[in-house]
């Protein structure tokens, strides 16, 4: 069905009739593909035939390209093996009857050289033969598809088109508007020739309705088929490719459908825009590629070189390209019209044609200066580097990567480049260092075993130590082979460094020597000698110099051989001196937060952790955000903020790799364990027990320890939670941890004491904290110390030491402290008769309510400490993430066995869910829990 071609047949009309009069010319059909040429071509065939003409056709195709004289021999055998005897003798005459014998016998080879013909000769005898045909008929000479025409056929066309004139014969050709102008010159001859030139003109809106009414059987909605006209542009085979998709869908014409009819259109046709490219010639094949290989970096230049095109072949195939719709440039850039060809073009190129183009383009790119960055992306697309500058590329491109952050790609680029280095170089060394940087902030174990592996390639003395120095002390510590490699490393430095180390590296080497655990007990007075080197010799004024200053202040404070006002008087000054960035993790720093809680002064910590936070989230430091979120519960657990520490430090269990950040998951348990002492909750405690933690890490066996026995004590067996007690202090003092505000075994040893019967052993106990307290001098430890002793002393002794207590614990930062100690006095004085009973139970209650929290209601066997905290709040914020779950689906009236059915677990975990938060949101049941959350947790 030829619509809206009556322009165009009468053209080809005129020219048959043209012929038939003597009046012999070239007629030449060009268009983009799908424009109908081959249509039309078929039209004229049989308007010729109707006119009694001698019709002689070839089809040229690309695969028959090489084919010598393979149109020619399209063109003429049929006919002649189909004529006559007599017809035979009239139009073979002299070399022509070569040429006959030569066709029907198929033997008219390349260059037509077999029987000795020479090409003219060959030339001359098919132009006579066609012309000796147009004495007895009208010869019409149909070639579709021209631009795949072999170089001899081309040849033979041109001849006869040279020599028309006066003759009954029509040469009718189609070409592709997109091939006017490829290898041969001969094609770019035949259609400057061309007495007449047709051109399909685009389907009109009403051709396209017309096509569809035939495709879907209904008339098209007049919106679907201005879509349809824009999407196809009028092209008569693209909208049958369209329409033929459409109908397949079982989509309808209709304008409800049109959204999705034009998506699956643009498809289609992307879809034939590829198939497509497959008989584009080579030159135009190779640009494409070239700028789907180069992407958003191809240039005009850049593309052409890399397709292997001269100027010329370059702006015939853009031409090409740009016909087909395929791409857009300027003076500056070239790219694709639409993505989705990008997307196709890329994954067609052979396998191994892809990795010769992309490293093509990453030397390409390397040599005209692009950033690093954008050739290692090319580079991402190959192999192992084959040559040392690809290697190069790949490290400075990570780097550049890694100061914005991205950390996964830097390690993806360091990672392609160790493919090609040797397996035992020290340029191996370094880039394994380096990928240690790159993983460090997602991958810490990872990390710290490429150092490790790099510290036996690089040479002994600063790189080996540099490198080891990328370990975190804490996971050295942990790793029993991480730190033995570590301390190799850093002995190497020191060797020769004499006692009053000097340079930064020196320092920071020194400073892993008195990190915890790599020294032997008692080093506290040693430590704070040294400290005070450090100031005398003004090296506070150096990273280095502040980092060993803070393992120093750690150590001298846990051994009790300083105070706390000169350990202030310290932190202060390095915190404020100090960037405390996300990097700190991988240093000695995070000694600096718990020095600071110990000395009741962390409050000046929390604008840098959360300025370190951010920064760790932007960077995508996701194991780093773990430890920088433990410390900063650890500030808040110190400020008696136990909701918030609780929250965010069980946050840091739930989702930290148990075998990535011990430190996190120390700090994180330590200051759980602070918890459920301050609220006796064995629930909480079972919690931290359960999780996987390194024993021989002094500051998880304690909180460990403590827990059991506060365990023990709730369930009624004081005689084993005082053993827990005793077992943890033996073992902090054994470490010459003398100092340990954290871990307050004697306080809880000596209240289990007096609850036994045994007030001279609690006393002692008592006593013996005094001493370490007094010494330390911190609000918090002074306090706390009275307030023990107030407890322990009845009478009007005990309200006296309780007075002093409360006096001196206002100016400490723990507001959970503050508040236990105030209503301790508040009872005391209330059971005495006392009138400031009430202001201080009042103000008991308001710094309890300050921290989200409440005071268990009774004195029962378990308020050893004061009385019971517990958490308040009226939604879920205090829950675990299992408990809030199974809260918010009984609150949508689901039952047990729906709830454990939806989230994969047994009924008795729901109900254990359900019995935690009603103990914390302190309701009785069921209804009481929909009650007390109310709508705000409905759907």
């Amino acid at each position: 069905m030829l619509l809206e071609r009556d322009a165009e047949r009468a053209a080809i009309a005129t020219a048959l009739n043209a012929a038939a009069g003597n009046d012999g010319s070239l007629l030449l059909i060009s268009g983009p593909a799908g424009s109908g040429k081959s249509a039309l071509l078929r039209d004229a065939t049989a308007s010729a035939l109707a006119a009694g003409a001698r019709v002689l056709r070839a089809d040229a195709t690309q695969l028959e390209e090489d084919f010598a004289f393979g149109i020619a021999q399209q063109l003429c055998r049929p006919v002649l093996v189909a004529a006559g005897t007599a017809e035979r003798e009239r139009w073979f005459q002299g070399a022509s009857e070569q040429i006959l014998r030569a066709l029907t016998e198929e033997r008219l080879v390349t260059n037509g050289h077999e029987h000795n013909l020479p090409t003219e000769a060959v030339l001359y005898g098919l132009h006579t033969v066609v012309h000796a045909m147009s004495h007895d008929d009208l010869v019409v000479v149909i070639v579709d598809d021209l631009q795949w025409a072999d170089h001899g056929s081309l040849r033979l066309l041109a001849y006869l088109a040279k020599r028309l004139s006066g003759s009954r014969i029509l040469l009718a050709l189609a070409v592709a508007e997109e091939c006017e102008a490829p290898k041969y010159a001969l094609v770019h001859e035949l259609v400057t020739a061309a007495a007449r030139i047709v051109v399909p003109a685009p389907l009109s809106p009403d051709g396209v309705a017309s096509m569809a009414e035939v495709a879907f059987g209904e008339r098209a909605e007049e919106p679907f088929t201005a879509m349809l006209h824009r999407v196809s542009g009028g092209n008569p085979a693209n909208v049958a490719t369209v329409l033929t998709g459409l109908v397949g869908e079982g989509l309808r014409p209709i304008a409800a459908q049109i959204t999705a009819a034009t998506a699956e259109a643009e498809r289609l046709l992307d879809h034939r825009i590829m198939l497509s490219l497959g008989s584009q010639p080579p030159a135009v094949l190779a640009l494409v590629r070239a700028v789907a290989v180069l992407g958003d970096l191809a240039e005009p230049q850049l593309a052409a070189d890399l397709a292997g095109l001269d100027e010329v072949e370059y702006k015939s195939a853009l031409q090409s390209l740009e016909r087909l719709g395929l791409l857009v440039h300027d003076e500056r850039r070239i790219g694709f019209a639409n993505a989705t060809v990008r997307e196709g073009v890329e994954p067609a190129i052979p396998v191994e044609l892809r990795e010769v183009l992309y490293r093509r383009a990453a030397r390409l790119l390397y040599e005209h200066g692009r950033p690093a960055e954008r050739v290692a992306e090319k580079l991402m697309k190959v192999g192992a580097a084959e040559d040392p500058w690809e290697v190069r590329i790949l490290s400075s491109a990570a780097g550049t990567v890694l100061e914005r952050g991205a950390g996964d790609l830097a390690a993806r680029y360091l990672r392609r480049a160790l493919l090609n280095t040797s397996p035992d170089s020290e340029e191996r060394g370094r880039l394994m260092v380096e990928l240690a940087a790159a993983e460090r902030g997602f991958d810490l174990i990872a990390s710290a075993r490429h150092v490790s592996q790099a510290l036996s390639l690089l040479p002994a003395g600063p790189a080996q130590a540099e490198a080891a120095l990328w370990i975190p002390p804490a996971l050295a510590v942990t790793v029993p082979a991480l730190g033995a490699a570590v301390r190799t490393a850093v002995d190497s430095v020191l060797r020769d460094a004499g006692p009053a180390a000097g340079t930064d590296l020196e320092l920071r080497a020194e400073a892993r020597t008195w990190y915890p655990g790599a020294r032997p007990p008692g080093q506290g007075d040693a430590a704070l000698a040294r400290l005070r080197e450090l100031e005398t010799a003004e090296r506070l004024d150096s990273p280095a110099g502040r980092e060993l200053a803070v393992v120093l202040l750690h150590s001298a404070a846990l051994s009790g051989s300083v105070a706390a006002d000169e350990v202030e008087t310290v932190l202060k000054r390095l915190v404020t001196e100090e960037p405390f960035d996300p990097a700190h993790a991988y240093t000695a720093l995070p000694l600096l937060v718990t020095t600071l809680v110990a000395a009741d002064t962390a409050s000046v910590l929390e604008p840098a952790l959360a300025a370190a936070a951010e920064q760790a989230t932007q960077r995508r430091w996701q194991d780093t955000a773990h430890l920088i979120a433990a410390e900063t519960a650890e500030v808040k657990r110190a400020q008696g903020d136990l909701a918030k520490a609780r929250r965010i430090a069980l946050g840091v269990l739930e989702g930290a790799d148990h075998e990535t950040w011990p430190d996190a998951l120390a700090l994180s348990v330590t200051t759980l364990a602070q918890i459920a002492l301050e609220t006796q909750d064995p629930e909480l405690g079972e919690r931290l027990l359960a999780v996987p933690m390194d024993s021989t890490d002094h500051r998880v066996f304690a909180a460990r320890r403590l827990t059991r026995g506060m365990i023990d004590l709730v369930r009624g067996d004081p005689a084993t939670a005082l053993g827990r007690f005793l077992d943890c202090g033996r073992r902090l003092e054994r470490e010459g941890w003398v100092n340990t505000p954290q871990y307050p075994w004697r306080t809880w040893a000596a209240l289990v004491r007096q609850r036994m019967g045994d007030l001279p052993a609690a006393q002692a106990h008592a006593a013996a904290e005094d001493v370490v307290a007094q010494q330390w001098g911190s609000p918090l430890s002074v306090g706390r110390s009275l307030r023990l002793q107030g407890m322990l002393t009845g009478g009007a002794d005990g309200i006296g030491l309780l007075y002093e207590a409360a006096g001196i614990i206002r100016e400490s930062e723990d507001l959970a402290e503050r508040a236990r100690t105030s209503v301790v006095l508040g009872t005391r004085l209330l059971d005495s008769g006392e009138p400031d009973a009430a202001g201080f139970l009042a103000e008991g209650r308001e710094l309890a309510k300050a921290i989200g929290a409440t005071w268990l209601d009774g004195t029962g066997e378990t308020e050893l400490n004061g009385p019971v905290l517990r958490f308040s709040g009226g939604g879920l914020e205090n829950l675990t993430k299992a408990e809030a779950a199974v809260a918010r689906l009984v609150v949508r009236g689901w039952t047990n066995q729906q709830i454990a059915d939806s989230l994969g677990v047994t009924r008795r975990a729901v109900e254990k869910n359900l019995t935690g938060a009603y103990r914390k949101l302190e309701v009785s049941g069921r209804a009481e829990l929909i009650e007390h959350l109310g709508e705000s947790e409905r759907d």
